[in-house]
């Protein structure tokens, strides 16, 4: 007799054959159907041996915060975890690499892997997006983000204008907290290394922790990413 077996990341039938809320089955021999319902995805198994299974998958969270470092695969990560939504926008806030052929060649790479259907916004205005309803948003990165964030506020200059940068934080953050939409953004954890050596590198990874706390405290989900794991925080 088939084993069905359900957990709080998804359910396994026989032991080989894993179910969760992504819509990827790896298992040969199963013939499995998917159906986008209003209680989430459910999965219709065929098993080797003819016997008929039926499980859903709860519906995702709707705000989701993907945290790692560099090359951790928490861009892929995110990725995966809108894969089964062909209307998704790809919100890029690093600019179009224009300027630097390395970047680009970057850009390039994540543009390859991404579903054709997605939607590109290139944009650091993030809070309209979230204010408007529509398809999900994958959001690549907050720390690119942040950056560009403390450059218009000319930060670098004078770090008391840091204050315009946390009212702009905390505007994001409320936006985060009040979308309609499903979303999911990207985020460097960079301050698990040694103390910078200058007040300005000092300011700004105090500010991506900063990022990182407040729209963490306003996600349902938060995954960290480490040599290319996730682990849910």
């Amino acid at each position: 007799m088939a084993e069905l077996i359900t957990g709080p990341d998804g359910a396994v039938v026989d032991g080989v054959l894993r179910l969760g809320a992504d819509g990827i089955v790896t298992a040969a021999g199963y013939e499995v159907t998917t159906t986008r319902t209003n209680r989430g995805l459910r999965y219709d198994v065929l098993t080797p041996t003819g016997e008929q299974l039926s499980w859903t998958a709860p519906l995702a969270a709707q705000r989701t915060l993907v945290l790692g470092g560099a090359r951790s695969g928490k861009s892929t990560e995110a990725e995966r975890l809108l894969a089964d939504y062909p209307d998704t926008l790809y919100v890029a806030t690093g600019g179009d690499g224009s300027a630097d052929p390395e970047w680009a060649e970057r850009i390039a790479l994540h543009r390859a892997r991404r579903p054709a259907s997605w939607g590109l916004a290139e944009t650091v205005d993030l809070v309209p997006l979230l204010e408007t309803p529509g398809p999900p948003l994958l959001i690549d990165c907050l720390t690119l983000w942040l950056s560009r964030t403390m450059d218009a506020c000319e930060v670098w200059a004078d770090h008391s204008r840091a204050v315009e940068v946390e009212k702009r934080i905390e505007l994001l953050a409320e936006a985060w907290s009040r979308t309609t939409r499903l979303v999911v953004a990207v985020s460097n954890e960079v301050g698990s290394g040694v103390v910078p050596a200058d007040a300005g590198t000092r300011l700004y990874r105090d500010l991506m922790g900063r990022v990182n706390a407040t729209v963490a405290r306003r996600s349902e989900t938060v995954l960290w990413c480490v040599a290319g794991r996730t682990v849910a925080l």
